[in-house]
């Protein structure tokens, strides 16, 4: 007899179905062989300061820092009858053995330990683990179940997580509120291991566009024709300019090129044909970020959208990972994916491509070496259902996963880019070797003449894999995040065009201001957490620097809607805004350090290190405690901090449509304050 735990009811219902174990019975399922019982998130948790010692109980900075010998545990106090349930069976001598089925994850396995080490249990311990919630998945799983000593360093790094955040977290709140005291006030400064560089990134993007004065430029504009009446338009350039200082500069440019409007000359044309690889396969950030763009679901919506295709529908693999590849195993058993969607018609048409030419994966799909816990996202080979079981949401979600799965098997996209430089004005010119601009040139003396034009063109040659996921000749691929427009590639062609033909045309100028970098969406913000705040735009980079991010694909959601929470930041629209309570809270924090994405990305690449059994849990802890003795130490030496801008007292919750108008009451007010300094810098730079 064994007795299985599942990490929540709906799991334990499954493997009961598989299991041939009856689902009844209100803390656990019985059967002949199995026992099936489950927790409901954490059951247990880290005590609380005061359980070590009475003293740590009044928040006083003599009595930092709190550094236990030895964590203890406790009951979280949401489910403490099914905590009470499952120690009882842990304890059960008629159990030889224990399965720890919660989640196959770095969370799951610490929701395990932490219950069996509570329970003071001895029974030995089986892990399964299992990347999809299929019953071939669960009866595959069963019939190669692990010891659980060969996931102990997983069990060190989660250990190293939970401790590491208790240390950090609970030693710098209260030394800083506590200082705060000591100058005069009584806000609660809260600080989090992963949630306070979060903020800090937010406030430092906030502070960039409040700070920034706007300039104003002009550009010239050509509305060129052939001598058949195609047109076509270019944009005036010195070398890597195209920003003029002046409108009079400008106005001259305008003024000597329509004088020489009989010697407007294609001076060179180069065409050359590009290829667009797919995208990888999703992990969760980048699905996160995808449907953020897409259609405005919050990181938060997402994971929980993925989590029921997952757990209720079966439709598709564990959703919390960090991988874009999928290893060799699972790449050899992908046809009953290709045939559960060759039964949509939406997908019928690559699909059964697929199974009549069955692809040969490359290294960009398929890649034992980096895939760690899990695979990449993908759909399993349950059928789709056509009756309306999936709601609005959860079938978008799904289309993106499906698309995004089936167009990686297909080929590259191809272009057709032509990039056209046109002389204006006698005499000979010299074509600048790179088409990029520089937007922080500035052009303020204009160079002597034949003035420059750059046209450029781009046509899609190939659908290949943009077929697949749905984008027409003229739309771009969602494989970068962009925040500038002018950044985006042209769509469209040009006319045929030879060198030495002459044009005709009219020339404007276009009046431009700079504009600040734009906030975060959570799009951009789980982009800039997966790289600890360093700006990356290249995917493979970006995946290189997976381990060195803020938090992990898991849990970086519930730090955005922790910040949300505890108003550090408002949503605007798309936009993450930080709120003064927020930039209070990071204005006040005298240990740079506290706000770093930097260090903590580091701490998350060594607790992936521990989980790999490439650094130790020892280690680990042992610098986390002297970093958190030096953070008491700076808080205690420095200045005072000043008060937040806004109070951070927990306010009782409301309802009803008073708690709506404060809301929007309070909306109004730090939106206000957040403009006034902008508006001020911007008069004084007009």
């Amino acid at each position: 007899m064994e007795l299985v735990i599942a990490e929540k009811p709906s799991v334990a219902r499954d493997l009961a179905r598989v299991l041939g174990v009856r689902a009844s019975g209100k803390h656990s399922f019985d059967g002949d062989r199995f026992t099936i019982t489950w927790c409901i998130g954490h059951l247990v948790e880290l005590e609380e300061p005061a359980a070590y010692d009475p003293a740590w109980k009044a928040w006083r900075l003599d009595r930092l820092p709190m550094l236990p010998e030895e964590f203890r545990l406790r009951g979280s106090k949401h489910a403490l009858p099914q905590l009470r349930a499952v120690e009882q069976l842990l304890r059960d001598r008629a159990f030889e053995a224990v399965i720890n089925a919660c989640d196959a994850g770095r969370e799951g396995e610490l929701i395990f330990r932490y219950v069996y080490q509570h329970a003071r249990s001895r029974l030995p311990v089986r892990r399964l683990w299992i990347s999809s919630l299929t019953d071939e998945a669960i009866r595959r799983g069963f019939a190669q179940l692990q010891p659980g000593r060969a996931y102990e360093a997983l069990a060190d790094a989660a250990r190293s997580r939970s401790e590491a955040d208790w240390l950090v977290g609970m030693n710098a709140t209260r030394a800083l509120t506590a200082r705060g005291r000591d100058a005069g006030h009584d806000a609660l400064y809260s600080i989090g291991r992963v949630q306070t560089p979060t903020l800090a990134m937010l406030v430092a993007r906030e502070h960039e566009i409040t700070a920034f004065v706007p300039r104003d430029y002009w550009e010239v504009a050509a509305a060129l024709k052939t001598a058949e009446g195609a047109p076509l338009s270019a944009q005036w350039r010195h070398d890597k300019a195209a920003r003029l200082a002046t409108a009079a500069l400008a106005g001259e440019v305008v003024t000597r090129d329509t004088a020489a409007n009989d010697e407007i000359v294609v001076e060179r044309v180069r065409g050359k044909t590009v290829k667009e690889p797919p995208p990888q396969l999703f992990d969760l950030t980048s699905l996160q970020r995808t449907a953020n763009r897409r259609f405005g679901f919050s990181a938060q919506r997402t994971l929980e959208l993925a989590q029921a295709l997952y757990e209720r529908h079966k439709l598709i693999t564990y959703p919390r990972t960090d991988s874009r590849h999928l290893s060799a195993d699972v790449a050899a058993e992908l046809a009953p994916a290709f045939e559960a969607l060759a039964q949509v018609p939406a997908y019928a048409p690559f699909a059964q491509q697929l199974l009549a030419n069955p692809p040969r994966p490359n290294r960009r799909i398929v890649d034992d070496t980096k895939v760690s816990d899990h695979h990449a996202i993908i759909p399993t080979g349950t059928r789709i259902p056509q009756g309306g079981s999936l709601d609005r949401d959860e079938a978008r979600l799904l289309d993106l996963i499906a698309r995004r799965f089936l167009g990686a098997f297909f080929p590259d996209a191809e272009f057709a880019n032509t990039e056209a430089w046109i002389r204006v004005g006698a005499g000979p010119a010299s074509v600048p070797a790179t088409t990029t601009v520089d937007k922080e040139l500035f052009v303020d003396a204009l160079p002597p003449m034949p003035d420059l034009y750059l046209a450029r063109g781009r046509v899609r040659l190939v659908a290949g894999w943009q077929e697949v996921a749905g984008f027409t000749p003229s739309s771009s691929s969602d494989r970068r995040d962009r925040d500038d427009d002018d950044d985006k590639e042209p769509a469209g062609a040009l006319p045929p065009l030879a060198e030495g033909q002459r044009l005709t045309g009219t020339f404007a100028s276009v009046a431009k201001q700079t504009t600040p970098p734009p906030r975060y969406t959570e799009a951009t913000l789980l982009g800039a957490m997966e790289s600890a705040g360093k700006r990356i735009d290249d995917e493979a980079l970006r995946a290189a620097m997976k381990d060195t991010g803020l938090g992990t694909p898991a849990t970086r959601a519930s730090i955005i809607e922790t910040l949300l929470r505890r108003t550090f930041i408002v949503r605007d629209g798309k936009w993450l805004v930080p709120t003064p309570m927020g930039l209070g809270l990071i204005a006040a924090i005298p240990v740079p350090s506290l706000a770093s994405p930097e260090l903590t990305g580091g701490w998350e690449a060594r607790l992936a290190a521990v989980a790999r059994g490439a650094d130790s849990r020892g280690a680990f802890m042992a610098d986390i405690r002297r970093y958190v003795t030096e953070v008491v130490d700076a808080i205690r030496g420095g200045e005072l901090p000043p008060a937040p801008a806004a109070s951070n007292r927990p306010q009782r919750a409301e309802s009803g449509p008073g708690r709506s108008h404060r809301r929007s009451e309070q909306s109004a007010r730090w939106k206000q304050r957040l403009e006034e300094p902008r508006r001020a810098r911007a008069s004084a730079g007009a």
